[in-house]
């Protein structure tokens, strides 16, 4: 809301203008839902193969999907949605890969995070866990509490489950092996803050998911791969924050959950 808020203030957007978004999933459910309360014409773009839930809603808030090739993955609804909105003159392109207000937004995270752990008596954190897509969060919000604390580490997470999560299979080179092809300009533009990244497999994806939505948290298996390597490291002792960004009723559809 904060980037279409900001738009209407300067002038760039005027009711009834176009705003486009590449996405898999949730951030295009967030844009439709914002833009059809300002006035706004949201027209997402989304792989064809993500789940028919994110599908539904989106369309349920007045925007526009277009659906692009699952053989392309994300990387082709990004190109498109740039083709397109470069098309015609009057259209806004809400590139979540590439805007750094998407990295102020999650510094705030970052800060509001802090701010609860201090509540309880957490004074800092050893590590920051976080998915990679667009690399908003790993560096917005990780970024804030690294530069609070230098010693933090920020602990990248490769999806392991491509068609699942909400970003894209391939995500940055921050050492061999992993990912290959979109490297997001956040990610690229503010790679030196990230410190490891690390991997996790299908099936320990998949079984943290079910353990978390067994024990009352229904989150998405994006929620659950991070909390995979943040159980990791809290075994070794280190105080962790991580994040639960997607949730499970926008996966149900798919065989993998059919047994939560």
């Amino acid at each position: 809301s904060h980037v279409l808020q900001s738009g209407l203030h300067s002038g760039t957007l005027r009711a009834g203008s176009e705003v486009v978004e590449p996405t898999s999933g949730n951030a295009g459910i967030a844009l439709a839902y914002w833009a059809k309360r300002f006035g706004l014409l949201a027209v997402v773009f989304m792989p064809e193969n993500m789940t028919e839930e994110r599908k539904t809603i989106i369309r349920a808030h007045g925007a526009q999907l277009v659906l692009t090739p699952e053989s392309e993955g994300v990387v082709g609804a990004i190109r498109r949605a740039r083709a397109y909105a470069n098309e015609r003159s009057g259209r806004f392109l809400f590139d979540q890969f590439d805007d750094e207000a998407g990295v102020e937004a999650q510094a705030a995270l970052g800060r509001e995070a802090l701010e609860q752990a201090r509540q309880q008596g957490v004074g800092e954190f050893d590590a920051v866990i976080a998915g990679v897509g667009t690399g908003g969060t790993i560096i917005g919000a990780g970024g804030a509490l690294k530069e609070t604390h230098p010693r933090t580490r920020l602990i990248a997470v490769p999806p392991a489950l491509p068609p699942l999560h909400d970003y894209p299979m391939a995500v940055c080179h921050l050492q061999e092996g992993i990912g290959d092809g979109l490297v997001p300009g956040i990610v690229r533009r503010h790679r030196a803050l990230l410190d490891d990244a690390v991997l996790v497999s299908d099936q320990e994806a998949l079984e943290e998911t079910r353990r978390l939505n067994r024990a009352g948290h229904p989150v998405g298996p994006s929620s659950g791969t991070n909390m995979v390597v943040a159980r990791r490291l809290a075994a070794d002792g280190l105080t962790v924050l991580t994040f639960f960004p997607d949730r499970m009723d926008r996966y149900r559809s798919l065989p993998e959950f059919k047994d939560i």
